[in-house]
């Protein structure tokens, strides 16, 4: 997806290829994993987080996690789903939120100058993104002593770890910035930025 090999396959037929892997892979928990680890990665790479996310969103229904077969019922197969679904479930809300802004997808050296240009209730909408995901990485932390045992759920535990480090970064960059302009807001706002920091 990177155009690295694109000599061998184009960065749009990659991404489409491995879709159809989700999508003909539902009941394999290892291939629906690693699948999502793949375009997690991709939402992480600066140099084409913009074209995966835009194209995903496009596709958002076929995202799907993994299912059990009907005849399958064991404590395993069971917690996999689970964590599965909340994987799934983060992916599409970290989709949503590139997809209405884009300040996760830039790399930490332009996120001084472009936050510093953002609105101050842009600024306190993007606190509410910023909650949002990282409730959903807490909420798949609490699994993170049973996806030790697994190389895979261990990767996805790696991946939200990133995202909830620069998460935090770019949360600092806006809280400063509110900050600076806190005697200049509306009283609705400083109540909003108050609770922000």
């Amino acid at each position: 997806m990177n155009g690295e090999h694109k000599d061998e396959i184009s960065p749009d037929n990659a991404l489409k290829q491995i879709l159809e892997r989700l999508i003909t892979n539902v009941d394999n928990w290892a291939i629906n994993t690693k699948v999502l680890i793949v375009f997690h990665r991709g939402l992480q790479n600066i140099k084409v987080n913009r074209k995966i996310y835009k194209e995903l969103k496009h596709n958002e229904i076929k995202l799907l996690s993994y299912t059990p077969k009907k005849d399958t019922n064991n404590i395993s197969s069971l917690t996999y789903a689970k964590i599965s679904d909340k994987y799934t479930n983060y992916i599409k809300l970290y989709l949503n939120v590139n997809c209405k802004t884009d300040i996760l997808s830039k790399g930490m050296q332009k996120i001084n100058d472009d936050v510093s240009k953002l609105k101050s209730s842009q600024i306190l909408k993007h606190y509410e993104y910023f909650e949002e995901i990282m409730a959903k990485i807490q909420d798949q932390f609490h699994e993170a002593t049973y996806c030790r045992q697994t190389r895979l759920f261990s990767n996805v535990i790696f991946m939200l770890f990133k995202d909830l480090i620069k998460v935090y970064k770019v949360y600092y960059v806006h809280i400063m910035e509110i900050l600076e302009r806190f005697a200049s807001l509306e009283p609705s706002d400083m109540q909003k930025a108050f609770l922000m920091y």
